[in-house]
């Protein structure tokens, strides 16, 4: 990974980047971007693995195009009963050994009754070396990055921690330095692009579905932000989301390549800064 100059390759290229192509596809459009990690959705897999692919055939597809999965989305680990998708994650977690396993909100209860479900969660997944990381989404009650820092001081795991997405920092109306004293925390920072004035205010959940932007092409002091992680948390790692009805609609080579080249933009403008 890289630490102090991160490149394209070490950024998980997310599920929800691209629309829900065929596997092969998604891999092929992946690598040939410059991505060696993809990100996998629960709810695609799920669907996938009933029309009679079989896991096999997800190593092979995957040794093909010589990319490893990284993150698997999403699960959420904070209500009263588990997620119904949570054994698949653990049996794919126990296969593939991805870096994470995305969580969000909302949570029910109290603080301590969330911070004790994402423990058993996180003790559930340790052996297989998968970080439990909490997203804040400003549409949930964890809506700030400090809201999901206090759940997880409170649930004491070695392997809960934070993503970090910046489309919700802004979208809380957050500016970077909410963030100074809570990297300890943070161990994914996710990428994406866009306006600083939020275009969809009344519905928070629809605007992060269909408006962010490919890195270098919208208002986000990205820049910034390379540069604050490389000073506070340089091992945490990278992720890339940009979730985007027109990129959905393209060409998903097109689409992985743009996403590619606007991130190692912004990559360059943040070593030369």
């Amino acid at each position: 990974m890289g630490e102090s100059a991160p490149a394209v390759s070490d950024f998980t290229f997310s599920f929800n980047c691209i629309a829900d192509v065929p596997l092969d596809v998604r891999c092929r459009a992946a690598r040939e971007a410059g991505f060696t990690e993809i990100g996998l959705s629960l709810r695609w897999m799920e669907g996938w693995l009933a029309e009679g692919h079989t896991i096999a055939e997800l190593d092979d597809t995957l040794a093909q195009h010589g990319v490893t999965v990284a993150e698997l989305e999403a699960v959420r680990v904070m209500g009263p009963e588990p997620d119904p998708r949570e054994d698949l994650a653990a049996m794919l977690a126990e296969h593939l050994r991805p870096a994470r396993l995305q969580s969000v909100g909302p949570y029910e209860g109290s603080l301590d009754e969330a911070a004790a479900r994402v423990a058993q969660v996180a003790d559930r997944f340790a052996p297989w070396g998968v970080e439990v990381v909490l997203e804040p989404l400003p549409f949930t009650n964890m809506r700030t990055p400090a809201d999901a820092a206090d759940i997880i001081r409170r649930a004491d795991r070695p392997n809960v921690s934070m993503c970090m997405d910046v489309w919700h920092l802004y979208r809380n109306e957050l500016p970077l330095s909410h963030l100074d004293d809570l990297w300890p925390y943070i161990s994914t920072v996710q990428f994406n692009d866009g306006t600083i004035e939020c275009q969809y205010p009344d519905d928070l959940r629809e605007d992060c579905l269909i408006n962010r932007r490919v890195p270098g092409e919208g208002e986000f002091d990205l820049v910034g932000l390379v540069q604050a992680r490389n000073r506070h948390r340089p091992d945490s790692t990278w992720s890339i989301e940009v979730i985007n009805t027109t990129l959905k609609d393209q060409d998903p080579m097109l689409s992985a390549r743009q996403i590619a080249d606007g991130l190692a933009g912004v990559l360059t403008a943040s070593r030369e800064s």
